[in-house]
C-alpha cells in the first residue's frame, strides 16, 4: 500500500502549524490587550466567581478574534 502525497504536502503542514501557533499567540495577546484596556472589569476574578454572563462575553470576544484571524490567514494563503 503506497500513499501518493502532493509535493507541497510538507510545506502545507508546516504552514498550518506555523499559522496555528501565530493564531493562538494573537488570541491570547488580544485577550490580554482587551483586559488591559478595561481595567475596571476584573475579568479573572469574575470568571473564577462563576459569572456566566461575563464568560459568554469573553467567549464571544475570543470567537471574534478567531474569526478575524481565519480571514487573515485565508487572505494570505489565497483561499
Amino acid at each position: 500500500m503506497s500513499f501518493n502525497l502532493p509535493d507541497h504536502f510538507l510545506s502545507d503542514i508546516a504552514a498550518t502549524i506555523g499559522f496555528g501557533f501565530a493564531a493562538i499567540f494573537l488570541v491570547v495577546a488580544g485577550y490580554k490587550i482587551f483586559d488591559w484596556l478595561t481595567p475596571k472589569l476584573p475579568f479573572d476574578e469574575l470568571l473564577k466567581n462563576g459569572n456566566i454572563a461575563l464568560a459568554i462575553v469573553v467567549g464571544s470576544f475570543i470567537l471574534g478574534i478567531c474569526h478575524v484571524m481565519a480571514k487573515v490567514v485565508a487572505a494570505i494563503v489565497g483561499a
